[in-house]
């Protein structure tokens, strides 16, 4: 045992001022009497209490002596430790995890963990003092050390679980930070332990318990999910998931894939015990939006059920056609809602430069100009294609399928009254053949004339039919194919609007615009590429909260998983903003572990309940005096007040 303030025992020589004044005899008055006999009589009876006075007279010296001596005690503050210890030092991480919103009992774990959360404050002793970390992707430090129960209870009431996985690790590192203590440190960890067990070697002052929750392990879940448009044709893009059974049975369960809320296609997938699947597949979208995979299978842990993504809009097209009565043409560009079409006289045309695509229908410039260009029947001769003379009735006998170009096309049995037989350098590529002849060719390469610092390529589309001259207009296949070119020679919408942020991440109101897209010269790019900033200042959360992030400092965590659209003023916008998912194998496994989840090179102190008398107990020192001198006042002195 030591003490606080060893100085104060330096009172305990108050004890020679007090046995001084027990031992000083007090002098007799010498009083004159008309008689000795009643004297005498007392005198006799004196006599035979004086053993017994003395007793008394000691036992008062005593209890005086004790008095002062834990007096003296109480103000040095003892500490103590051992069986007999003083008040605890506790840490308390709470896990509020996704995994704590398994559903168990009528509600979810984190009911039942927040209960015994505010059980453990309950029984805080005198003197006990308790630090909250609540402890997710990102462990934060809700409260300090604090003796205060209301404080305590107050911030365990306001807690909730988030959609992000368990870091113990980065939690325990808190543990070797804490400021030095002459008590020992407990620390409880309130958690399903559904995770991998953390290295971690505590130091000697440490004491754990493991305060586990939940009893659910059987869970099928997806733990892996990206979607993401083909980098040269935006209208498609790709999906990838993995689905991970941890159950001890074969199950099947059907996968459903949604867009913009409309069921699109459906899947049976069979999936192994304690295994996963991967799934692939490719879908097309003329507009983008919202993405949803649903895995229809009941259990515990429906959050992993869900997967969400997010297509950017493709990018409007600025298209110049140069054209005298091609309607079948006007008719194709117009039909594509993302096409900004000006129709215009050859006399009229407009630099090139200011459109992402011109058509050429009629008898083209001398020179290729530097934008992105279609030419119908007619061609620049710089390109260097050279006519050689008239095909009659060719056969499409073959096309580049998997060209972005030619995708979802079928010119099959396609009629072209005539072409024009043409040999072209090998800088172009054929798309549409007959036999050895090309039909549709295409250049990309950097104009010889472009200034250094233009790094993308100029691409050339060439017909060496004439549309009208077939019964090409008049299939399904013409509206797509003029659309898959003119999106393909802008450059498309793809960058990286596809790219979701990971669950918990946080972003300012700036951060945010980084997700939008901003018209720049030629073509969409996003802001975060671009010199434009801008703010958004209120953000609907997948669980209906719209969240304000007007006042400087406001961050957004994306800790919810589902899709973030723009809130207020601004919320006239359909498309998602982002897609958040957890996609976690470690997080989707919940069986809880059945002992502390802390793997050490040394065993690991636990907690050992018993009797505590409080951190110092100086204050029941100072109780235990305060009795001392009422009971000896009450003894020894009360007579003389009566």
């Amino acid at each position: 045992m030591g003490f606080a303030h060893p100085i104060m025992l330096a009172f305990l020589g108050l004890f020679l001022p007090i046995i001084a004044l027990y031992l000083l005899k007090q002098r007799r008055r010498r009083v004159q009497v008309a008689t000795l006999l009643f004297w005498d009589k007392i005198l006799k009876d004196e006599q035979t209490v004086t053993s017994l006075a003395r007793l008394r007279k000691l036992l008062s010296l005593l209890l005086q002596l004790l008095f002062i001596a834990l007096l003296v005690l109480a103000l040095a503050r003892p500490l103590v430790s051992g069986g007999f210890a003083g008040a605890r030092r506790i840490v308390l991480f709470l896990d509020t995890s996704a995994s704590m919103l398994v559903q168990e009992g009528g509600g979810v774990r984190f009911d039942e963990a927040k209960s015994r959360a505010l059980n453990l404050v309950k029984g805080l002793a005198q003197g006990d003092t308790m630090m909250l970390i609540t402890v997710d992707q990102h462990p934060a430090v809700v409260l300090p050390f604090t003796n205060s129960k209301r404080e305590l209870e107050a911030a365990i009431e306001t807690l909730s679980p988030v959609h992000t996985e368990t870091d113990f690790a980065a939690a325990l590192k808190i543990l070797d930070h804490l400021p030095e203590s002459r008590q020992d440190t407990q620390v409880y960890l309130l958690s399903d332990g559904a995770f991998p067990p953390v290295p971690y070697t505590p130091g000697e002052d440490l004491q754990f318990a493991y305060l586990r929750v939940g009893e659910a392990g059987n869970n099928v879940g997806i733990t892996k999910f990206q979607a993401r448009p083909l980098p040269d044709s935006p209208r498609d893009f790709q999906v990838h998931l993995e689905v991970a059974n941890e159950t001890d049975q074969t199950v099947t369960a059907e996968l459903e894939f949604r867009l913009n809320g409309a069921l699109i296609d459906a899947w049976e997938l069979t999936l192994p015990p304690r295994d996963s699947v991967q799934h692939r597949f490719s879908q097309y979208s003329a507009t983008g939006g919202a993405i949803e995979v649903f895995l229809d299978f009941p259990d515990a842990f429906p959050i992993d059920n869900r997967a969400f993504g997010r297509l950017a809009p493709l990018s409007p097209v600025k298209v110049q056609l140069v054209m005298e009565g091609n309607l079948f043409l006007e008719s194709a560009l117009l039909t594509d809602p993302n096409v900004e079409l000006d129709v215009v006289d050859p006399a009229e045309a407009k630099p090139p430069e200011n459109y992402d695509v011109t058509v050429w229908t009629v008898a083209p410039p001398k020179e290729t100009p530097a934008g992105n260009s279609v030419f119908v029947h007619h061609w620049p001769p710089d390109l260097g294609i050279v006519a050689e003379g008239e095909l009659k009735s060719p056969l499409i006998t073959d096309w580049e399928r998997n060209h972005p170009i030619n995708r979802h096309l079928a010119l099959q049995n396609v009629t072209i009254r005539s072409a024009r037989k043409i040999t072209a350098p090998d800088s172009f590529l054929p798309l549409i053949r007959s036999f050895d002849d090309p039909l549709l060719l295409l250049e990309e390469s950097k104009p010889a004339n472009a200034p250094a610092e233009v790094a993308e390529k100029r691409k050339v589309l060439i017909f060496a039919f004439d549309p009208l001259a077939s019964d090409l207009p008049l299939r399904v296949a013409f509206p797509i194919l003029i659309a898959n070119a003119v999106h393909y020679l802008q450059g498309g919408d793809s960058r990286d609007g596809w790219m979701n942020p990971a669950v918990g991440q946080s972003f300012s109101s700036t951060d945010l615009a980084a997700f939008r897209t901003q018209r720049v010269a030629n073509g969409f790019v996003h802001l975060k590429n671009s010199a434009a900033t801008g703010r958004i200042t209120k953000i609907l959360r997948p669980d209906y909260f719209e969240q304000d992030l007007s006042e400087p400092g406001d961050l957004l965590r994306a800790d919810c998983v589902g899709l973030y659209y723009i809130g207020g003023e601004e919320a006239t916008e359909t498309q998602p903003l982002f897609a958040v998912n957890l996609a976690s194998a470690e997080e989707s496994k919940i069986q809880p572990s059945p002992a502390l989840p802390i793997q050490s090179e040394t065993p690991v102190r636990e907690i050992i309940g018993g009797f505590r008398i409080g951190y110092e107990p100086w204050f029941f020192i100072a109780l235990l005096a305060a009795f001392l001198s009422i009971a000896e006042w009450f003894l020894f002195h009360r007579r003389l007040i009566e």
